[in-house]
């Protein structure tokens, strides 16, 4: 049945005056709004859960939470990777290429029902991993499915799957043109016209709906006055955005090595495969109550989680300045051993979280880290009185494009999605 759908559509399509395939371009919308709803469906018990953690704060068993809480969710974790096992390999997207390079972009359903459970269970409960990985993974597996449904061959079969991971990363982001390129950046490398088009159609009709249903607020909305009053760039800051890529460079590679390192690290430890995201769970849980103890904070740490909050607070100028004025920096000292303790604690943190086995993707990890390392340069910077008009949160936003391109080697998509 399913070899016989894709024939008769062409010829209709023929007899009508189309082109050869032009049913691409209605199964592409079909699939944008597909994963436009399924984005919403994915988004809500994240932001659920973020709403619970603000709700928290100051609650006297915070603590026990902050321990406990990321070990229910590499449990279930755990129990969904047991129970769901499949063909898919590695965390993020590797699954997603790995079927399009080995594959020819065949996935099982298993992977992508695996990935939305798992994800929402690690990031719900505290797991320090972000959403974007996960949806992208579902969106694959979506196109790919579809695919397989109207039997087409396998070149359509790798479109129509990276029409359903871009719907899926420009829903998150909402930011369309960061999941086209995204799609044709990393996981397909072709930028031809009939693969082109109907990504497009996916990501944009994606997009348009999850705005439709959440609103169309950008993720990271810096606001209308975050670049005036002097605080643009300028040509003559060049050689510290420089610097700033170099950092956020080797701040990627030391990150990369972190996951590779953590994942042999669990394997080695021969617990059941079950049991190793409960235990990266516990010791990220016992990171979580260090912090609490020692900063004597109320609220649920800035790491936990996919860091989105963090992020948004950082590219608040206000976060760095004692008045609106912009002209006198806040205490350096608790400052930059805030930005500094975040990144390292944010890559320790995912690092664990992932290569325990946890659900996750490393996009929001990226961002917060390079958010954080960008406030921490721009800070100096401003101290310094190289550049006394710019702003630190100006260098966070730069620094989050700087190490997402480090960590996915995508510098379009990074760009893009900033």
């Amino acid at each position: 049945m399913k070899r016989l759908i894709t024939p008769h559509l062409r010829r209709a399509g023929l007899r009508l005056g189309f082109e050869r395939d032009w049913y691409l371009y209605c199964v592409a919308a079909i699939i944008g709004l597909l994963m436009g709803l399924a984005a919403v469906a994915f988004i809500w018990p994240l932001r659920q859960s973020e709403f619970i953690a603000d709700q928290l704060q100051g609650s006297q068993n915070l603590w026990l939470l902050v321990l406990l809480g990321p070990a229910v969710g590499g449990l279930i974790t755990g129990m969904l990777i047991l129970l769901l096992s499949h063909e898919g390999v590695g965390p993020g997207v590797t699954s997603v290429i790995y079927a399009v390079q080995r594959r020819k972009g065949k996935m099982s359903w298993k992977i992508g029902v695996r990935k939305w459970l798992a994800s929402t269970a690690t990031i719900g409960s505290g797991g320090s991993a972000g959403a974007e990985g996960p949806i992208v993974t579902i969106g694959a597996v979506v196109g790919s499915n579809i695919a397989r449904l109207l039997g087409t061959g396998s070149q359509h079969t790798g479109t129509l799957l990276g029409c359903g991971a871009a719907a899926g990363l420009a829903s998150v982001f909402n930011a369309p043109i960061a999941g086209i390129f995204f799609v044709m950046e990393l996981l397909l490398r072709d930028f031809s016209l009939k693969t082109f088009t109907p990504i497009v159609i996916a990501a944009v009709v994606s997009s348009a709906t999850t705005q439709g249903i959440l609103g169309d607020a950008a993720l990271f909305d810096v606001g209308e006055g975050f670049v005036q009053n002097d605080l643009a760039f300028s040509v003559i800051q060049i050689p510290t955005f420089l610097l700033l890529g170099f950092v956020c460079g080797i701040i990627g590679a030391v990150f990369v090595k972190a996951l590779d390192y953590s994942e042999k690290f669990f394997i080695a430890t021969k617990l059941p495969i079950v049991a190793r995201p409960v235990l990266g769970a516990l010791l990220l849980g016992l990171i979580g109550v260090g912090i609490l103890w020692y900063t004597q904070g109320n609220h649920v740490p800035r790491f936990y989680g996919n860091g989105y909050p963090s992020i948004k607070s950082l590219l608040d100028p206000q976060a760095y300045f004692t008045s609106d004025s912009h002209e006198v920096l806040r205490e350096a000292g608790p400052l930059l051993m805030g930005l500094a303790g975040l990144a390292v604690i944010k890559l320790i943190a995912t690092s664990i979280t992932v290569g325990s086995g946890g659900a996750g993707g490393l996009f929001a990890p990226s961002l917060l880290i390079g958010a954080a390392t960008g406030g921490f340069v721009g800070y100096t910077v401003h101290a310094l009185g190289w550049f006394p008009g710019t702003s630190p949160a100006f260098f966070a936003l730069v620094g989050m494009a700087a190490m997402v391109a480090a960590t996915t080697h995508a510098p379009l998509t990074a760009i893009l999605i900033v």
